[in-house]
């Protein structure tokens, strides 16, 4: 009885020994399956928290470079998410999806995929060292949504209104180097994007340079036009800004910018140049014919249109023109030679002027005497006025009417009236 207890001892021994590598085999991989789901179940939580971060800052991934470091921070928070939960994401870390831009509301798609290391020697062998598990959220752009919420915890931001001005808009192929101007509104920082087209009409060989931009500052596009004379190109242009509140466009027809062929030899060219072409109003523009034939054409006749009303309003090859008032204007020349030959050039919003901004100074314990000198630094163009009875001398000033710190104010601009008094 002894002998066979011990054999029947020795049989469980074996089986036990042979059943034990499976039942490890198969926790372990129990162990890695579970790794992986709660991996997988971790790899959603964070792809929800990286796309409700890429909502709230949309905008920076339609703007070129990381100007407020916010990309940054989304990569180091997706790689530190990455790291807490054992998993190895891809490198680089793929940007957020905006398919439909950055206006409120539109989808922001985030897909990340994460390598989770395989333990289980068998199951390793099998399926590799690693296994890809992936996740995908959508968020709705939320950038400025509280901002913009009355009661929201914060200021309104203003959206932008995407406004610009080119000059000149029009010239003589077949070069012609043309000025933006981004006049656009809304609350800072504005990312604009401009895309300068290349020829979209006319009847030449046109190009643009440089095609498109994402600078705020002016912007400097050289065109060209080819081909036989007369022959014209035409341009159109787009400024798209966003900023926190929102984002707006400004798309321009397609004959915004115009370049024509000039005449071949002999026949004229009307050519001008004018200085300065931009200025605060009032402003004296003086504008000069600019012979291109070199001599070999005699002039006889040149008229000049600076109200693009068709009425000539000077003459003579220099002459002068005062611009009171804001605005983008056209400037016509019409040259006659002594055979009888004309040619006529228009410069659309060749002359900016831009409204002259005063500010009303405080006078308050300010001396009656250097009042009219505090109003003239100011840029305004009337006369103190001294509110009565008074006293006499050189009293110092308590009240004024309009007060201090009224930007430009209306109607009368910087022609504006004051009061002042003791």
């Amino acid at each position: 009885m002894r002998r066979r207890h011990m054999r029947t001892r020795g049989q469980s021994v074996v089986e036990f020994a042979l059943v034990v590598p499976l039942l490890l085999l198969l926790t372990m991989t129990a162990i890695d399956f579970g790794r992986v789901f709660l991996g997988w179940v971790n790899l959603q939580q964070m792809t929800r928290i990286a796309a409700s971060q890429a909502a709230e800052h949309a905008s920076i991934w339609a703007t070129p470079g990381d100007p407020t470091g916010q990309k940054a921070k989304y990569e180091a928070k997706v790689e530190n998410d990455a790291r807490a939960i054992n998993c190895v994401p891809q490198n680089p870390i793929p940007d957020p999806i905006l398919s439909g831009g950055t206006a409120l509301g539109a989808p922001v798609t985030v897909g990340l995929t994460c390598q989770f290391h395989i333990i289980t020697p068998v199951i390793s062998n099998i399926l590799g060292g690693t296994i890809l598990v992936s996740s995908e959220t959508t968020y709705p752009v939320k950038e400025g949504v509280v901002a913009t919420v009355p009661g929201g915890g914060a200021p309104i931001v203003t959206p932008p209104d995407a406004k610009f001005v080119a000059s000149p808009q029009s010239g003589w192929g077949p070069s012609l180097v043309v000025t933006f101007a981004n006049n656009s509104t809304g609350a800072p920082p504005m990312f604009p994007v401009w895309n300068f087209v290349n020829v979209i009409g006319g009847t030449g060989t046109g190009t643009a340079n440089p095609p498109n931009s994402f600078s705020a500052g002016p912007q400097t596009v050289t065109y060209g036009c080819t081909g036989t004379p007369g022959q014209t190109c035409t341009f159109g242009v787009s400024l798209d800004v966003s900023n926190a509140g929102g984002s707006d466009s400004a798309v321009t027809v397609a004959d915004y910018i115009t370049l024509t062929v000039p005449p071949d030899p002999p026949d004229p060219i009307a050519e001008f140049t004018g200085t300065p072409r931009t200025g605060l109003e009032p402003q004296n523009v003086n504008f000069s014919f600019v012979d291109l034939r070199g001599g070999t054409v005699t002039y006889t006749t040149y008229e000049w249109d600076f109200n693009a009303d068709g009425v000539f309003d000077a003459t003579g090859a220099s002459t002068s023109h005062n611009y009171p008032t804001d605005g983008a204007y056209d400037v016509t020349l019409k040259v006659t030679t002594d055979t009888g030959a004309t040619n006529t050039l228009t410069k659309k919003a060749y002359i900016v002027i831009t409204d002259k901004i005063c500010t009303v100074p405080d006078f308050g314990n300010t001396k009656k005497n250097s009042a009219q000198g505090t109003w003239a630094a100011a840029g305004f163009t009337t006369t103190v006025q001294f509110a009565t009875p008074a006293p006499n001398g050189n009293w110092t000033i308590n009240t004024q009417v309009p007060p201090g710190g009224i930007i430009d104010p209306q109607p009368l601009g910087c022609g504006t009236n004051i009061t002042v008094g003791p």
